[in-house]
Order: C-alpha cells, then sequence, then structure tokens
C-alpha cells in the first residue's frame, strides 16, 4: 500500500506541473475513448481495466491481461463525423506491451468564400499512435505508460505533437481496487504560428466486482479532471448473464450511456449507446479478438486453486470456498478443486466458520476505523469532498457503522453549503461584469455575463429581469 501512494502522490505531482497554462486545448478526438465495453458503462474504466483497451484509460491494466488479444471500434459520431479506434496487446515476461491507432475523419466539407460562393470541398482529421507498456510491480500493484503522437490536419494545413500517459492500478483485496491515469501530457500542436496545448487530463477511480444471483457484477466510478478547468463523475455498471451475454449502464458528464455485450468463442461483440442533449445520440461497436482462451482458462483455474490453497492453509476457509468455486465454474470436473472443496467447508460447519467471522470482523473494524480517521482530518481541513470519500471506505466496509453514518451526514451538509456559496459567489462576479458593460452599452457582452449567471443560478431573480431588459435592447438596437 505504501508503494502505491507513493506513485500516486508521483502521479499527482507531474500533473500538477502539466496543469501550468489551462485554457482552450485542440486535439479534442483524445476523449472520445477506445472500446464499446468501457463506453458503455459510461467511461468508468480507470479502476476496472484489464484488457487491452487499457491502452487508451488506463496503461496499467495491460498488467492484468494473460493472454493478447485484439480490439477494432467503429462510432458512426455526430454529423457524420466517423471515429475508428484499433488496438492490440501481448503479455510477455517483461510486461505487456501494447499499442493503437486513433482516426477521428470528418468527411467532405464544402468550402466556401467570402462572398458565400461555393469552392472545393476539403477535408479535416486526427490521429494518435500510441505505444504502451503495463506492468506488475508486485501482486497488487500496476504501473504503465503510454507514448504517443498525435497528428490533425485541416485543408493544407497540418501540426502534430507528442505526449504520454502514465497509470497506476491497486487491487484492495480481489474485489475492490483502485486506479488513477494522467493522460496526454506533452507539447502542444501548433498551426502556423498558434500553439495549442493538448487536453490534458486527470482519471481517479474505482471498481468493485461482486456477484449477484451467481452472476458477475461489475460497478465503478471515475472522477476525471481536465486541464481547461472542467471536471465530470462517471459511473457505470456491468451485470454478466452465464458470461456469455453483459448488460451495461452508466453517465459520463451527466449524459446517458448504455450497452450490451456477447462472448462467442474467441469473440467478443460489443455496443455503446451515447446520449447527447446537445448533439443528438451516437452509436458505437468494437470487436476483440481473443487469443488463447482454453489456455487463458486453464491459467485462471490454476489462480483460483493456488489461491484457495493459500488461504485454506491460513485457516481462512470461506475465502478458500469463494476461490474453489470461481475455479469450478471454469472446469466443474477439476477433482483437486472439488476435494479442497469438500475439506473447506467441513471446516466451515465444524465451527471454524465462527473464528473466521470474528478475524474478518476485528480487520474490517480496523480497515473502517482507520479510514474514519482519515476523513476526520479531512473534516478539520474543511476538505469535506475527501472526507465523505473515506467515510465511504467506512461504510462499504460495515454499513451501519454509526460513527461513520453520523460523520458522512455532517460532512454532506457541509459540502452542500459550501457548493451553493460557491455558485452564489459566481454569481454575484458574473452580474458585476455585467452591470460593468452596461455602463459602457456594450450589451452583447453584458447579455453574455448574465447567460453566465442563469446557467449556475437558473432561478436568480435579478438575472431574470436584466435578461429580459438587455433582450429588449438588443432587439431595439438591430432595428
Amino acid at each position: 500500500m505504501k508503494r502505491a501512494a507513493v506513485i500516486l502522490s508521483i502521479l499527482m505531482i507531474v500533473s500538477s506541473s502539466a496543469w501550468a497554462g489551462a485554457g482552450k486545448t485542440g486535439a479534442e478526438f483524445l476523449k472520445l475513448g477506445g472500446g464499446a465495453r468501457a463506453l458503455g458503462m459510461g467511461e468508468a474504466y480507470v479502476a476496472l481495466a484489464d484488457d487491452s483497451t487499457s491502452v487508451f484509460w488506463n496503461p496499467a491494466g495491460l498488467a492484468k491481461m494473460n493472454f493478447p488479444d485484439l480490439t477494432y471500434m467503429y462510432n458512426q459520431w455526430f454529423l457524420d463525423i466517423k471515429h475508428q479506434y484499433l488496438n492490440f496487446a501481448f503479455p510477455t515476461v517483461n510486461g505487456t506491451f501494447g499499442g493503437s491507432y486513433s482516426l477521428l475523419d470528418s468527411g467532405d466539407i464544402q468550402g466556401y468564400d467570402s462572398t458565400g460562393a461555393l469552392t472545393s470541398t476539403f477535408k479535416t482529421s486526427s490521429s494518435a499512435l500510441t505505444f504502451s507498456w503495463g506492468r506488475r510491480i508486485n501482486q497488487r500493484l500496476s504501473f504503465g505508460l503510454c507514448l504517443k503522437t498525435i497528428s490533425e490536419s485541416l485543408e493544407n494545413r497540418s501540426a502534430s505533437s507528442t505526449a504520454a500517459d502514465l497509470g497506476v492500478l491497486f487491487d484492495v483485496n480481489p474485489r475492490f481496487s483502485l486506479g488513477a491515469a494522467i493522460q496526454n501530457v506533452g507539447t502542444p500542436l501548433k498551426f502556423v504560428t498558434e500553439d495549442t496545448p493538448l487536453p490534458q487530463s486527470m482519471r481517479a477511480g474505482a471498481a468493485l466486482r461482486s456477484r449477484i444471483f451467481n452472476n458477475d457484477l461489475n460497478l465503478a466510478a471515475d472522477l476525471v479532471s481536465y486541464a481547461d478547468g472542467t471536471s465530470a463523475l462517471n459511473v457505470g455498471t456491468e451485470y454478466w448473464l452465464q458470461d456469455l451475454l453483459a448488460l451495461r449502464l452508466g453517465s459520463a458528464r451527466g449524459h446517458l450511456r448504455s450497452g450490451v455485450g456477447v462472448v462467442v468463442s474467441n469473440f467478443s461483440l460489443d455496443y455503446a449507446y451515447l446520449s447527447r442533449d446537445d448533439l443528438g445520440t451516437a452509436h458505437q461497436v468494437s470487436v476483440t479478438y481473443s487469443f488463447g482462451t482454453e489456455d487463458k482458462k486453464k491459467a485462471l483455474v490454476l489462480e483460483y486453486l493456488t489461491q484457495a490453497k493459500a488461504y485454506y492453509d491460513k485457516g481462512r476457509f470461506a475465502e478458500s470456498v469463494v476461490e474453489l468455486e470461481k475455479a469450478l465454474r471454469l472446469d466443474p470436473e477439476n477433482a483437486e478443486a472439488r476435494a479442497l472443496l469438500t475439506k473447506a467447508t467441513r471446516a466451515l460447519e465444524t465451527g471454524a466458520v465462527e473464528e473466521v467471522k470474528e478475524e474478518i470482523r476485528s480487520e474490517k473494524e480496523a480497515e473502517a476505523n482507520k479510514y474514519i480517521d482519515a476523513g476526520k482530518k479531512f473534516m478539520e481541513e474543511k476538505q469535506y469532498l475527501e472526507a465523505i470519500t473515506e467515510f465511504n471506505k467506512a461504510l462499504r466496509i460495515i454499513p451501519s457503522h454509526p460513527e461513520a453514518v453520523k460523520l458522512m451526514r455532517e460532512a454532506q451538509s457541509a459540502l452542500e453549503a459550501e457548493v451553493t456559496e460557491k455558485v452564489k459567489e459566481e454569481a454575484r462576479e458574473h452580474l458585476g461584469l455585467a452591470l460593468k458593460y452596461i455602463t459602457t452599452q456594450d450589451y452583447p457582452a453584458a447579455m453574455k455575463e448574465v447567460e453566465e449567471v442563469l446557467k449556475i443560478d437558473p432561478g436568480n431573480v435579478q438575472a431574470l429581469k436584466l435578461y429580459r431588459k438587455l433582450k429588449t435592447i438588443i432587439e431595439l438596437e438591430k432595428k
């Protein structure tokens, strides 16, 4: 855990320096994502990444791959814009190596001259070529790196850039993971004399793997922050039916995401539906081919069996049963797993279960208290969002923990009050600018400031009155 904290701290330091000069960015296509599975889950994938699409979301996820796979994604984006994405990754003894190519193509665009007459058509395109590597540092911690070249063209002009991504993954336990990634840290794009920075971003998230009705359920959440000052909370869920059909639902930047996935032999077909209030809907499809499926199954069975034996030798019979059930789902006829399952079950039935429960209960209590103490420190520093995160961790361990419940309510109330005050302060600033523009008779500029107020505070009475007056004045000036 200490090593994970050190690496996460390094990422934070790198990101803080990369954020200098935040403002308008170029190469926005780098935000579109790769792989319909992650997109259908609301782009909440930084802590769940475990396949070749980790190249985009978190290169540390490459380290979790046991066998190579190849993914191709086609996206009919808004306004007939086409987005294609191809990536491949293969594990070696020195880590997993991967690569991807992303292309955004506008198609033909009709040109016009200064008089409005038609001229020739032209095209715009954006592409990125990425090389990646991910490796396990130990059984829980993984690290990944991406290097990429980025190109954009507009008619007869072009610009290029180089950038890097960094990522880490930490498995708190077999079911719960934390992840973080910094993306697109590099040189700006330059068209003629204008430099445009890349859309640098930082992702941090968590993923929970569970089971309901003997099927896998994945829950994930990502907090994404961009260098241009925007941020979003993405959430997603994925439910597998017999490891053959996946149902997905999520939200990315406040917009609905959903999708399905089907596995047939070595192939996986994934579809994602994206909804945007301003631009309509988009449909994305990706196909993945996994090499060595049968070998992968054998490797997983061996991994589960080895872990089950380790739990059994430590007297942790309940955890041993969980791992053995995983192995038998993949290989129902495995004699060694069945024999050990019988022994572990008997041990539970003869009273060892209470001892194991008490041990787990004590461990949970200690871990929950650790998060509560961290949350209290954040409360003292008035960092309420961080405090809520820590109290949530405690409540995931012990849902009815009275102190955590009480402190969570206090932190939520304090955060709500802080956010409300911040909104009011921003509204006041925009109204002040609007009044300043009115004194100089710059009514369009004043209207823009009033519209900003109504975006963040739609019920602001003063802004509504001013909006109606300005609208009347602007219409009269036009006449």
